[in-house]
């Protein structure tokens, strides 16, 4: 039997249990007291984060990041141009060479870069062209921003102006659609970028090195290494042989290589284009100079809203030159300036405002210049130094609400285009080709992308992007259909639904109708050629989407 404690023994065991009893009810306000210290800690790391002159900065890069995820999630918009450039890259994979159709050396993209980009990406097993392209768009337009922050910092340009200059090129609805529509755009800019960034770096090696890959991707572009060496000449003189021989040096291979392997260092599209697009253009310069123009208003405003664009691009224009007034000293600011005024003034000369992708490199500087003097206006005006924080960010937030309210009303438009000209005209045109035909057929086209990349065909282009004879017999007075088909006997021809109704209905025979069939029609809007719409209501998106197939009647043809 256990005997009893004593007195002493009592007084032992409730010391001890009454420290244990202290230590226990220690314990949670211990772990609080920590909980309070880390707390504390990340309270002020945000409060540090807050003040940071760079998260501003980052929403504004992950924002743009995210609108364009949107506009490809909503839209999935790729350009058809994007396809001959795919089909280029394609056939490199596939160890056919730099050619699109089998055997013919014709320099028919303008961009090789992107080309060999896409190449090196289509032979990653499990790939995809389209992807591939999204994907170099997407980081070269957050390069692009990250590199501009960088440089503005670095000019020593107030945050306000920073700010600006990264919303308006972010969320710029014009950008969304270059930097996803899978051409090589979004590759320019982010090189002009860089080459700009390290030109203010004083990196004159690397400038000229940018510069060179600048024309790997787009040689009509050539005016950007010019302003800078003239710059650097007139500021420091011989210091411009740091650009121009890395520039040249970059180049040089690709002029030799498309030389031997193209007979030419001069892309065969822009001989094209010329004499399709801009030789029967006469109209006057102006009115060139007036689309150009136009067209630099950020905003994606729709047809109703006509004058208010125009109002809005003049203005930006004007607040460009103001700024470019006000810096013109500063060599760094100066060569946006003169790159612009160079780039306007070629793309008005050589009438190329056909497509709106030329003006992007200008959009893009003019782009800065307005951001800059919009900053100098918030800093300087009388109006903008009375404006008090809260008010600046209200305005701040009413303007990115316009870009997008009306960016996200373009998508509608944009995505309808993909949806029943792209996919289910150009597209599925493509695909009844490579299902119905011969895998050695000839087709006579127009819109040669989408349906010269999924056909797999040998394509007759009619603007002749890829077919040097059609240019030659442009040159020679010839824009006649029958005479097109007459000369290259094609298995298909391709044609607009109220093309062929107008051939049809004449009293005269031609060779499509006299020696071709309808085999296929697409017409995914239910267009209807006999009764298209008169003037604001014509259906210029069911008229492109519709297309007619013909093939030739003789032995073995459908």
């Amino acid at each position: 039997m256990q005997k009893p404690l004593g007195m002493h023994q009592w007084i032992d065991v409730l010391h001890r249990s009454r420290v244990s009893f202290d230590h226990f009810v220690r314990i949670p306000q211990v772990m609080a007291e920590e909980m309070a210290r880390k707390f504390s800690f990340f309270s002020k790391w945000v409060a540090r984060t807050r003040s940071s002159p760079y998260v501003p900065a980052i929403a504004l890069i992950t924002l743009a990041l995210l609108l364009r995820l949107l506009w490809i999630a909503y839209t999935d918009f790729v350009y058809e141009d994007a396809f001959i450039t795919f089909r280029y890259a394609q056939q490199i994979a596939e160890g056919n060479g730099f050619v699109y159709n089998l055997g013919e050396r014709v320099y028919g993209t303008t961009t090789p870069l992107f080309t060999l980009l896409l190449t090196g990406w289509l032979l990653i097993p499990g790939t995809e062209v389209v992807a591939g392209a999204r994907l170099i768009g997407l980081t070269s337009a957050v390069g692009t921003l990250t590199l501009l922050l960088m440089t503005l910092r670095r000019m020593g340009t107030t945050q306000p102006q920073q700010l600006l200059v990264l919303a308006l090129i972010g969320t710029s609805s014009k950008f969304w659609i270059k930097d996803t529509g899978g051409m090589e755009t979004p590759l320019v800019i982010f090189l002009l970028s860089a080459s700009w960034y390290a030109y203010v770096y004083r990196k004159l090696s690397w400038t000229g090195i940018l510069s060179g890959l600048l024309l790997w991707t787009r040689v009509d572009l050539i005016l950007w290494p010019v302003v800078l060496c003239v710059t650097e000449v007139y500021s420091h003189g011989k210091s411009a042989l740091k650009i121009a021989w890395p520039t040249l040096l970059v180049y040089l291979p690709w002029v030799i290589f498309a030389s031997l392997y193209f007979g030419s260092p001069i892309p065969h599209t822009i001989t094209a284009k010329w004499v399709a697009y801009t030789q029967p253009n006469q109209d006057p310069y102006m009115s060139h100079l007036f689309v150009l123009v136009k067209w630099l208003n950020p905003l994606h405003l729709p047809d109703q809203l006509e004058l208010v664009g125009i109002l809005i691009a003049f203005s930006v224009v004007a607040i460009a030159a103001w700024q470019t007034s006000r810096m013109y000293k500063d060599k760094q600011f100066a060569i946006l300036a003169l790159f612009v005024l160079l780039e306007v003034t070629r793309i008005v000369l050589s009438r190329s405002t056909i497509f709106s992708r030329y003006f992007a490199p200008t959009f893009w500087a003019v782009l800065i210049l307005l951001g800059l003097g919009l900053g100098s206006l918030v800093k300087d005006s009388r109006l903008g130094r009375s404006l008090s924080l809260s008010w600046r960010w209200f305005l701040g937030l009413v303007f990115l609400s316009l870009f997008l309210l009306f960016g996200f009303k373009a998508s509608g438009m944009v995505r309808d285009t993909q949806i029943y000209r792209h996919e289910g005209a150009l597209k599925a045109a493509g695909l009844w080709l490579r299902q119905n035909s011969d895998s050695a057929a000839t087709v006579q086209l127009e819109p040669l992308g989408y349906i010269g990349y999924y056909s797999g065909r040998v394509m007759i282009d009619e603007v002749g992007l890829v077919t040097p004879q059609m240019v030659n017999l442009k040159r020679q007075g010839v824009f006649d259909l029958d005479t097109y088909i007459g000369f290259f006997h094609p298995d298909y021809v391709l044609i607009h639904c109220d093309d062929s109704l107008y051939i049809q209905d004449e009293d005269i025979d031609h060779v499509l109708t006299s020696q071709y069939v309808e085999v296929t029609s697409f017409n995914p809007r239910d267009f209807d050629p006999r009764d298209p719409g008169q003037g604001p209501n014509f259906d210029n998106l069911g008229r492109s989407s519709c297309y007619e197939i013909w093939g030739r009647i003789e032995e073995g043809s459908p």
